[in-house]
């Protein structure tokens, strides 16, 4: 696969891929056996690397997030071409925070449609004999290319990067500044943009896990269990991309009971006139 987007000289722009370096994914499509013409499916298996690891033992939600958007926008975005996608919303149940790993993602495209892709990705534990994981639907708008050049051996596979040695916690890879309580900021660097040069949807679910987090912990201090908090349960409506930042997070603590915590998440582009960019809701649980 390659994707390049065209340079102010009319050359290419090298739009490198740091957000799926550091966010290990192996890909590859399932093309339909029956004949029918249906739009192929996909298939993923990412590591439990240990510096994505978080309090509930696995893969951080956000981690997690940005591995079935990545796989789900690649599966939607095959459906359309020589058009491609953006997600617009991502909803996901997490069943299990504690992975041996490594995590298998499979998916499908439930409706293709003209300005619309629906596509489902489920994740199971491979080390854990094929426990489920979480299960997500995302839907993706389709959209011109702008210039890029899409190019795919069919059916495709995508390998593994290689392990970064040294690779740094995600709050710090994704730029998000350290504190606590109720509004959490990520800069906007380079290596967060995506080819079209607005920050990676991984990332808006990486500043909403972390946000959440700190917005439950500062509501009430006791109600971390032992190893703290964790996010699960995600909802995240993408209304427009962040192209300035820094991003914020502004988050309101709905409720809490039994261990669990309702977070609404607000996320604002404040290089772009404080716009909402973002909108959604998370479930914090007590680990």
């Amino acid at each position: 696969m390659t994707a390049t987007a065209p340079g102010t000289d009319g050359g290419p722009v090298d739009r490198r891929h740091h957000v799926s370096d550091y966010f290990r994914l192996e890909r590859w499509e399932i093309p339909p056996t029956d004949g029918s013409g249906r739009p192929s499916g996909v298939g993923g298996r990412a590591p439990v690397d240990d510096h994505l690891r978080g309090p509930g033992g696995g893969l951080r939600t956000g981690a997690l997030l940005t591995s079935i958007d990545s796989l789900g926008g690649l599966l939607s975005g095959l459906t359309v071409l020589p058009r491609w996608i953006v997600t617009t919303s991502l909803l996901a149940t997490v069943s299990r925070l504690a992975h041996v790993g490594p995590l298998r993602l499979e998916g499908e495209v439930l409706r293709r449609g003209r300005n619309s892709v629906v596509s489902t990705v489920d994740v199971v534990d491979e080390g854990e004999g094929g426990r489920h994981v979480a299960a997500a639907t995302l839907t993706c708008a389709v959209l011109d290319a702008e210039g890029m050049e899409l190019a795919f051996d069919r059916p495709f596979a995508l390998p593994l990067p290689p392990l970064q040695q040294g690779a740094p916690a995600p709050d710090e890879f994704f730029c998000i500044e350290p504190g606590e309580g109720a509004t959490t900021r990520l800069v906007l660097a380079d290596r967060l943009r995506n080819p079209w040069g607005i920050l990676h949807g991984g990332g808006v679910a990486m500043l909403a896990d972390e946000a959440a987090c700190r917005a439950a912990r500062a509501a009430d201090p006791g109600a971390a269990g032992p190893r703290g908090v964790a996010a699960a349960d995600t909802v995240l409506h993408y209304l427009r991309p962040v192209r300035v930042g820094p991003a914020e997070a502004r988050c309101e603590v709905l409720g809490t009971h039994g261990g669990r915590t309702l977070v609404r998440v607000a996320v604002h582009d404040l290089g772009a006139g404080d716009r909402l960019v973002s909108l959604g809701s998370v479930v914090v649980l007590a680990v």
